[in-house]
């Protein structure tokens, strides 16, 4: 012990040194990797245990002028359940009221500390019960040597150590390993306002260090979902295919790897290990710019504290979506079920859940106004009653209401029973979570008839929440009409098939009035009603007359189910959809559990339309545009400081869509470049290279045609330089022939060979 302070907080001092940081393995704790190099340059003193509640009291006392501390936890005295903001607070008042500089600790204070901790007597480093949150802005570690790391200069999320936050069931532990990190928006904590729900408590609390001040270092790198981001789309945005002309288009959403590949094709395709094989539960959206916005959960398990959410773009004007990225990933949860909201003011909503953590919030949301370009800190709803049968799960519908209420349909734990005469009631079931404001949430009295329920508003304002899954009536899908906001439902059999284990229905109100659904002929065990026993796949569904009656026809290009193609009685399936509506008119379903991942494009005169022959997929893939029928124009953007955003070229071309037509540059704020690519007909051509803030390759593309087939060089760049690190080809999105990782001086360290998105067999890593 070196020094007591006037709290009564005793510090031991940290000797400066050096120390390899971080730990874990590629495939299943990857956040703490690299491990690299970092020297501590200063001696520190870091407090021997945690602060506790009546030290934080007094705080609370002083600078609020109040001692309650209701709306906190504690476990044996350790303060528990406060922010990261609460606790840089305290940081302050304590360096203010003594005359010495605390802080929280860096990440890097915190693991030299907890290493040395059983030497020095410090304690509850990595307790089981108690998490802390640290000074630093999450971001991926690097392989360079660091002194005094002490994270960037902004980011969304601070770090928490002590081990990650999940419960511990089938796919968690609680490992206590002093490299394990966590990383959770800096704002979490329980409302006080909420006097019926724990939301937000949890096992997070600080202990101070005495010291040197921490210096952040750069910035968090932008997210590659927000880049490449047009405003000014106003002449072209609604721009789409002839109306009276059926449309249809199929497009893989995501290139193979990542999708549903094993973690070494993954990595060994350029991807980083925030991708893991099962892309589920999608949220997508149509962005007020005509852009489309799509998010999906990353996983091994479904319920893996080690997932993460992972977006793409595709573009207004091109032809192909951008290759994803990580998108969003507090670490240490399970993040799950996204879902894209696009406003009727045009902010754009991402809603997510924490199924596995603790007294979770039923959703948390970010929120764009610029279209996905900047996004919103974490916020958390306030409920204003008793919430039941929680499950932090959303679906795939927010309804924002002619009255102005807002509903987030989210899947429910509740259980309907067999009654006392036997009857068996409908089992899983969904809420509709409702705000007339965004900000205070109520939970309704009244329960869904299904499963992943998909909802839309009827034209006498009340609610049709359609299934979704694992309930039937007779074989058929039930639908559950509420006129009284959710509190109370009229349940009845709709002319659907039912809907069971890996599945997912959706429903649209288009801009014309039509209600439109899309779901599957059969499920899983390939039932079906009897009348439908020649159909097989997938139907979509529409409505003339508000749901009274319903026209069918078959669904084009839909998948076979990944992994277990046999199921489904060996038909296609949509999987888990989504359905939106673009502004040019076009209605888009993206559905996952599907190999690849898809998307599923149609206008709603081929809807209306007499065809009836699925064409297949080579005439579905490709392109309807032969030439621009309009002159190449030349548009430009800038900041709103009056420099240069953007410049690009495009037309109208002869199937009715705007498309890119050649050199599209973006630029940074400070003029640097952001993204080159060249464009013909919406697709790209030539070298194609995006740039990270500082100047240097992050991505770059060589894209041709090969018999037809687009061609796509994937190359991913070190830090740092110029020096390629990963090199894969892509045909139609599938990684094909060889794929090579480099080291730093550009030798060739291992190749692999792909085929259809696969090591080829027998093809073993070649260690160079």
């Amino acid at each position: 012990m070196e020094f007591v302070n006037s709290q009564g907080m005793a510090f031991i001092k940290v000797t400066a040194g050096t120390f390899r940081m971080g730990g874990g393995d590629p495939k299943d704790n990857p956040d703490a990797l690299p491990v690299h190099e970092v020297e501590i340059t200063e001696d520190y003193y870091i407090a021997r245990e945690p602060v506790t509640l009546e030290q934080f009291k007094v705080f609370r006392e002083e600078c609020l002028g109040t001692e309650d501390v209701n709306d906190l936890d504690q476990w044996m005295g350790y303060l528990q359940s406060v922010s990261y903001r609460e606790a840089e607070c305290y940081t302050k008042w304590l360096s203010e009221k003594e005359g010495r500089r605390y802080f929280l600790p860096t990440e890097a204070q915190w693991e030299y500390a907890a290493r040395h901790s059983g030497e020095l007597s410090i304690d509850r480093m990595c307790d089981p019960h108690i998490r802390e949150w640290c000074y630093d802005f999450y971001a991926p570690y690097g392989e360079e040597k660091e002194k005094d790391p002490a994270g960037p200069g902004d980011g969304m999320l601070r770090c928490v150590r002590g081990g990650f936050l999940d419960r511990p069931d089938r796919y968690n532990q609680y490992p206590t390993d002093p490299w394990y990190r966590c990383a959770l928006p800096p704002d979490y904590r329980h409302k006080k306002e909420d006097t019926e729900n724990p939301f937000g408590r949890h096992p997070i609390g600080f202990r101070v260090v005495c010291g040197p001040e921490p210096k952040p270092c750069g910035k968090t790198a932008p997210l590659f979902l927000s880049l490449g981001v047009r405003q000014q789309t106003e002449e072209y945005r609604c721009a789409g295919p002839c109306s009276e002309k059926p449309y249809y288009r199929k497009r893989f959403l995501f290139p193979v790897p990542p999708d549903n590949c094993t973690a070494e094709e993954i990595n060994a395709a350029g991807f980083s290990s925030s991708f893991r094989h099962h892309h589920h539960s999608p949220g997508f959206t149509a962005a007020p710019n005509g852009d489309l916005l799509y998010s999906v959960y990353s996983t091994y398990h479904e319920y893996d504290a080690q997932s993460g959410l992972v977006g793409c773009r595709f573009r207004v004007g091109a032809d192909q979506w951008e290759y994803p990225d990580l998108f969003l990933n507090p670490v240490g949860v399970n993040d799950h079920a996204p879902m894209f909201y696009t406003g009727s003011d045009g902010t754009i909503y991402h809603f997510w859940g924490w199924p596995r953590l603790e007294n979770a919030y039923p959703f948390q949301y970010i929120e764009s106004h610029d279209n996905g370009e900047t996004w919103s800190e974490v916020k958390f709803p306030l409920f204003t009653n008793h919430v039941d049968n929680l499950c932090s799960q959303p679906v795939n519908s927010c309804v924002e209401t002619s009255d102005g209420t807002f509903y987030i349909v989210s899947d429910s734990d509740f259980r309907r029973e067999t009654d006392d005469t036997g009857v068996q009631h409908l089992g899983a079931a969904s809420v509709l979570w409702r705000s007339k404001d965004g900000c205070t949430w109520e939970n309704p009295k009244g329960k869904t008839a299904g499963r992943h329920t998909t909802a839309v508003e009827l034209k006498d304002g009340s609610l049709l929440a359609l299934g979704g899954k694992n309930t039937d009536i007779d074989g058929y899908m039930p639908a559950a009409v509420t006129k009284d906001g959710g509190d109370s439902y009229q349940v009845y059999r709709t002319c659907f098939p039912a809907m069971n284990s890996g599945q997912r229905p959706c429903i649209l109100r288009l801009a014309s009035g039509r209600l439109v659904v899309c779901g599957d002929w059969q499920t899983k065990k390939n039932l079906k009603p009897a009348a439908y026993a020649d159909r097989a796949g997938s139907y979509v569904a529409w409505s003339e007359d508000d749901g009274e009656t319903w026209h069918f026809r078959q669904l084009w290009g839909t998948q076979k189910r990944k992994k277990t193609p046999h199921e489904f009685g060996g038909a296609s399936t949509i999987g888990y959809s989504v359905m939106r509506q673009s502004p040019d008119g076009l209605i888009h379903v993206v559905c996952s559990n599907v190999q690849p991942l898809l998307h599923l494009t149609f206008n709603e005169a081929w809807l209306l339309s007499e065809e009836t022959e699925d064409p297949g997929d080579e005439v579905l893939m490709r392109s309807s545009a032969a030439k621009l029928v309009t002159e190449r124009k030349e548009y430009r953007e800038h900041y709103p400081d009056g420099t240069l955003k953007c410049l690009y070229y495009g037309g109208i071309a002869d199937d009715g869509r705007f498309l890119l037509d050649g050199p599209e540059t973006f630029w940074y704020p400070d003029g640097r470049i952001c993204m080159e690519s060249e464009y013909s007909l919406g697709k790209r051509t030539g070298i194609n290279t995006c740039y990270h803030p500082d100047g240097t390759p992050w991505k770059r593309f060589h894209c041709s045609e090969e018999d037809g087939v687009p061609v796509e060089v994937y190359e991913t760049f070190w830090p740092g330089g110029d020096r390629v690190r990963t090199r894969t080809v892509f045909r139609n999105r599938h990684a094909s022939g060889e794929a090579f990782l480099y080291d730093r001086e550009g030798n060739v360290k291992s190749s692999h060979i792909f085929t259809d998105g696969k090591f080829t067999e027998d093809f073993s890593l070649l260690e160079k």
